[in-house]
C-alpha cells in the first residue's frame, strides 16, 4: 500500500508538470467516456431498467402482438378474461395514461395522469410515500361512497405542491369533476410505461369522465390498456405462456363474441404474454435499433479516444527513457516501472471518469430533451445509477488498459546498456504509430460513412413529399372535458370555434380532423366496392379521416379528379373523396368518381340489392396521396368523409392555414378562450413543428453521428499531427544529412507528405471494408440513400484524406527547415 501511496503522489507530480499534455489526454478520455455514458445511461432508461416496485421479475405483461408490427394494448372485455382465465397470476392490473385537465385558482392546465384498477397497488406492492392508496373499493362509478379519490406522483407532489405534507384530504378539480388527494406515490415511481409519467393516479372507473360521452370500458373494439399480473411463487413467464396457449381461444371468445374485431382486422394478432419487469416502453419498439447503431458507433469512439490517449502517453514516457534506465540500472525491478506507468495512467483514466461521468450526464439529460414530442416535457430519468457508474467505471478501467498497455510494456523492457545512451524510444513511437494511425484512420472513415448515410437519411425525409402543402399551417389538440360538455354541446361548441377560426383576420382557410397527420396514431376502417362486373374489393386498412369542408384549403392535399368536400355535402346523401392509391384499390382500371363504397364486410355486398344505403358513400372527388401514418412509410389508403356535427365529441384538431403561422396560433388560442373558457389552453404547433417531433429519432441519430465524425476527424487529425512531428524530430539527424548531401527541401517535403499517405491510405483501405459491415447493421434506419454507394464511400476516402493532407503540412514544413549543420550535431 506505501508502494502505491508513493506511486500514486509521484504520478501526480508527473502530470502536473506537463498540465496541457494532462489536460489534453483527460479530455480526450472524457469525451470517449462521456459519449459511452450517455448513450447506455439512455439505454438503460428505455430498455434496462426495473420498475422500481419489490420483486419486479414476478411481473408479467399481456399484449396483442403480430411479427414486425408492435404489439398492441387490451381491451376491457380482454382484460376480464384474461383475470378469469389466467390463473398462474395471483391477480392482473390495467393500467391505461391520460390527460387531465386540473383546475386550480382559475387556472386550466394539462396534467399527465394515469388510470388503474383498484387492484393495482396491491399486484405492483407499492406503499404510498405519504398517505394512502386507493382499492378494489374505490374502483367503482362515481368513485364510491366518497367520490373519486387520487394519487399524486412524487415528482408533482414536490414541484407543484413544494413537499406540502397537508396534501392528503385536499380536493382537486379534474376535467370538472372534485377528487380528493389520498395519498403520494413512493420517489422514483413514475408509473408503468417508459417516457410517460403520471403526475396523477386515479381508478379505472374515472374513464367515465375522462372518456365522456363514449366510456371504453367494456368497448371489445378499443384496446387501450396495459395488463401485468404478478405471478404466483413458484410460477415463470414460461408457464405464463403455457396457460395462455391454453387459454388462448376462451379469452379471446369472451372479449370479441360477436367476432367483429379480434377475427377481424385484428385477428392476425394474437394474445401474448413476457416478463413485465420493466412495465410498457413504446420507445423501446422505436429506439432498440438506433440504441444498438449508436452504442456500435460510441464504442468506435472510444477506441479513438484511447490511441489518441496512447500516443500522448507514449510521447512523455519515450521522453523519460533515460530516467527509467537510470533506475533500471540502480535496481529497480521492471515490475515496478510498469507499475508506475500504469498509475500514471490510471489517474488519467480516473480524472477522465470524473469529467466523463459528468459530462455524460448532461449529454443525457439533451438527449432525453431531443425525445419529447410537442408540449410534452423530457420524462426519462438518467439519473447516475449504480448500474449507470458500474458501467462508467467499466469503461474507464478499459480505457486505461487499452491506453496505457503498450507504452508500459514497453517500459519494462527498458535495456539500461542501450537507453542511457539512447535517452528516448527511438522505435516505439515509429511501431506504434505505423498501427495507431491506420486504425484512427479506419474508425474515422466508418464513422463518416455512418453520419454520412444517417445524415442523408434525415435529409431524404424532410424532402419527402408529404402530400400536404405545409407552409403557414398551424394545427392544435383541442380538449373540452374540463367544461363538462354533453354531446350536443361539445358538437356546438367545435362548430363554433371552427366558424370563429374562418372568420378571424388573417386566417385563409381552417378545418377540423378527427386525426392529425403523422401525429404517432393509426386508424383503419373495414370497406368494400363492387366493380362493374360484380366483383368485390374489400380491405380492412384503408384510414377513415372525418374532415370539414375547409379540409384541401387548409392542408393543401391537392384533388386529382372530381372536387373536395363542400358544405352543401353536409345537408345531402353520403359522399366521400379517396385517395388516388384507395381509388386504385378498389376501383381498379375503372372511373372511380359516381362510384359507391360500403362500409362493413365484404359479405354484404353479394347481393347487390341487400346493400344498406347508410353504409355507403358516394365518390366525388380523388386526392394525392397523403403520408398520414409516417414519412417513412407508404402512403395509406385514405377516405375522406365529413363527419356529423354530435361525432366530434370532447376532444378534436383543429387546422388552420394563414398569412403566417404567428396568427394561426393567436386565432386557435382566441376561439378556444372566447368559445370554452373552461377548457384547457390548446397545445398549438406549426406542421413543420409536427414534422421535426415526427423526425425526432432521425434528427437524434444524425446529430450524433455527426458529432461522432467531427470528433473522430480531429483526432486523427491530431494524431497524426503529433506521429509526424515526433517521425521529424527523430529523424532530424537523417533529414539534416539528405539535405548535407544535395536533397532538395521539397525532397524533405515529399518524405514526410509520402509517409503520411501511406499511413492514411491504409487505414482507408480497412475502414471502408469495416465500413461496409457496420452500414449493414444501420441498413433498416435508412430511407433514401444506399449502404454501400459507391459515391459515398470515396466522398469519405477523399474527405479522410484532405484532412491528412492538412494534419501533414506542418510536420512537413518543419521538415524542409532543418539545418544540415544543426542536424549533424543533433543527439
Amino acid at each position: 500500500m506505501s508502494t502505491l501511496l508513493q506511486d500514486l503522489r509521484y504520478g501526480l507530480r508527473m502530470l502536473a508538470k506537463n498540465p496541457g499534455v494532462t489536460a489534453v489526454a483527460v479530455m480526450t478520455l472524457a469525451l470517449g467516456i462521456g459519449a459511452n455514458t450517455a448513450i447506455f445511461s439512455l439505454t438503460y432508461a428505455v430498455i434496462l431498467r426495473s420498475l422500481p416496485v419489490p420483486n419486479p421479475g414476478q411481473l408479467v405483461r399481456y399484449m396483442f402482438r403480430e411479427e414486425g408490427v408492435p404489439d398492441l394494448s387490451i381491451s376491457g372485455p380482454a382484460y376480464d378474461a384474461l383475470c378469469k382465465h389466467e390463473t398462474v397470476n395471483r391477480d392482473l392490473l390495467a393500467w391505461s395514461g391520460v390527460d387531465l385537465a386540473v383546475r386550480e385558482n382559475g387556472t386550466v392546465t394539462r396534467v399527465g395522469g394515469a388510470l388503474m384498477t383498484g387492484n393495482g397497488f396491491r399486484v405492483l406492492e407499492l406503499r404510498p410515500y405519504l398517505g394512502r392508496v386507493f382499492g378494489d373499493s374505490d374502483d367503482v362509478s362515481g368513485g364510491g361512497p366518497n367520490g373519486y379519490q387520487a394519487v399524486l406522483g412524487y415528482e408533482y407532489w414536490k414541484q407543484h405542491f413544494q413537499r406540502d405534507q397537508a396534501i392528503v384530504g385536499r380536493s382537486l378539480n379534474i376535467n370538472g369533476r372534485p377528487v380528493t388527494i389520498i395519498g403520494v406515490l413512493p420517489a422514483g415511481f413514475e408509473g408503468l410505461i417508459a417516457g410517460q409519467r403520471a403526475d396523477v393516479v386515479l381508478p379505472l372507473a374515472f374513464e367515465e369522465v375522462t372518456n365522456a360521452p363514449n366510456p371504453q370500458r367494456h368497448a371489445a373494439g378499443n384496446n387501450w390498456l396495459t395488463v401485468i399480473g404478478r405471478l404466483k411463487p413458484g410460477e415463470s413467464v414460461k408457464t405464463a405462456e403455457a396457460n395462455l396457449q391454453a387459454t388462448a381461444a376462451a379469452v379471446l371468445e369472451e372479449a370479441d363474441p360477436s367476432h367483429q374485431f379480434l377475427h377481424g382486422f385484428f385477428a392476425p394478432f394474437q394474445i401474448g404474454v413476457e416478463s413485465g419487469r420493466s412495465g410498457r416502453s413504446f420507445l423501446k419498439v422505436d429506439y432498440s435499433r438506433p440504441l444498438l447503431a449508436l452504442e456500435i458507433l460510441v464504442g468506435l469512439l472510444l477506441l479513438l479516444c484511447c490511441a489518441n490517449t496512447a500516443l500522448l502517453v507514449l510521447a512523455r514516457v519515450s521522453g523519460r527513457f533515460r530516467e527509467f534506465a537510470v533506475r533500471s540500472a540502480l535496481g529497480a525491478a521492471r515490475g515496478r516501472l510498469l507499475q508506475q506507468v500504469l498509475t500514471e495512467v490510471g489517474l488519467l483514466a480516473a480524472f477522465g471518469l470524473a469529467a466523463g461521468v459528468w459530462l455524460g450526464w448532461a449529454a443525457a439529460q439533451s438527449l432525453v430533451a431531443m425525445l419529447a414530442g410537442i408540449g410534452e416535457s423530457p420524462s426519462l430519468d438518467v439519473t447516475p445509477r449504480v448500474a449507470i457508474l458500474a458501467f462508467a467505471a467499466a469503461t474507464s478501467l478499459l480505457s486505461a488498459l487499452a491506453t496505457g498497455l503498450w507504452p508500459a510494456l514497453r517500459v519494462g523492457s527498458v535495456d539500461p546498456s542501450l537507453d542511457l545512451r539512447r535517452g528516448e524510444a527511438l522505435s516505439s513511437s515509429k511501431r506504434l504509430g505505423n498501427w495507431i494511425v491506420p486504425a484512427q484512420v479506419a474508425v474515422s472513415v466508418t464513422l463518416v460513412v455512418s453520419a454520412s448515410l444517417l445524415g442523408g437519411t434525415f435529409l431524404h425525409l424532410l424532402l419527402e413529399h408529404s402530400g400536404f402543402r405545409t407552409n403557414g399551417v398551424v394545427m392544435a389538440d383541442v380538449d373540452l372535458s374540463a367544461a363538462k360538455p354533453t354531446r350536443k354541446q361539445a358538437a356546438r361548441d367545435v362548430e363554433q370555434m371552427l366558424e370563429a377560426l374562418e372568420n378571424a383576420p388573417g386566417v385563409q382557410a381552417a378545418t377540423l380532423l378527427s386525426a392529425p397527420p403523422i401525429h404517432d396514431g393509426w386508424a383503419a376502417g373495414h370497406y368494400f366496392s363492387i366493380g362493374n362486373h360484380g366483383e368485390i374489393h374489400t380491405d380492412m386498412q384503408t384510414w377513415p379521416e372525418s374532415v370539414s369542408p375547409g379540409y384541401v384549403a387548409t392542408m393543401g392535399t391537392r384533388i386529382l379528379e372530381g372536387r373536395g368536400l363542400t358544405r352543401a355535402d353536409q345537408n345531402g346523401s353520403s359522399v366521400c373523396v379517396l385517395s388516388a392509391s384507395a381509388a386504385a384499390y378498389f376501383f381498379p382500371n375503372e372511373d372511380a368518381l359516381g362510384r359507391f363504397v360500403y362500409s362493413g364486410g365484404a359479405d354484404r355486398g353479394k347481393d347487390e340489392r341487400d346493400l344498406d344505403p347508410r353504409n355507403a358513400c358516394r365518390v366525388v372527388g380523388v386526392a394525392e396521396d397523403a403520408r398520414f401514418l409516417s414519412l417513412r412509410e407508404a402512403p395509406p389508403r385514405m377516405l375522406y368523409s365529413l363527419a356529423g356535427g354530435d361525432e366530434w365529441g370532447t376532444r378534436v384538431s383543429l387546422a388552420v392555414r394563414s398569412s403566417s403561422t404567428g396568427i394561426g396560433a393567436a386565432a386557435l388560442r382566441n376561439a378556444v378562450r372566447q368559445i370554452v373558457p373552461s377548457a384547457v389552453s390548446p397545445t398549438v404547433y406549426t406542421f413543420n413543428e409536427l414534422v421535426e417531433a415526427h423526425l425526432r429519432q432521425e434528427r437524434m441519430l444524425t446529430t450524433l453521428s455527426l458529432c461522432f465524425a467531427g470528433i473522430a476527424l480531429l483526432l486523427t487529425a491530431l494524431g497524426l499531427y503529433g506521429v509526424l512531428v515526433r517521425s521529424v524530430t527523430l529523424r532530424t539527424k537523417e533529414i539534416g544529412l539528405r539535405l548535407a548531401l544535395g536533397a532538395r527541401p521539397g525532397d524533405a517535403l515529399g518524405l514526410v507528405m509520402r509517409q503520411a499517405l501511406r499511413l492514411v491510405l491504409s487505414g482507408i483501405g480497412i475502414g471502408l471494408v469495416v465500413a461496409l459491415g457496420v452500414t449493414r447493421l444501420l441498413r433498416s434506419l435508412l430511407f433514401g440513400v444506399q449502404p454501400d454507394s459507391p459515391l459515398m464511400l470515396a466522398a469519405a476516402a477523399a474527405l479522410l484524406i484532405v484532412v491528412a493532407l492538412f494534419a501533414s503540412y506542418l510536420p512537413a514544413r518543419r521538415a524542409t527547415k532543418v539545418d544540415p549543420m544543426v542536424a549533424l550535431r543533433y543527439e
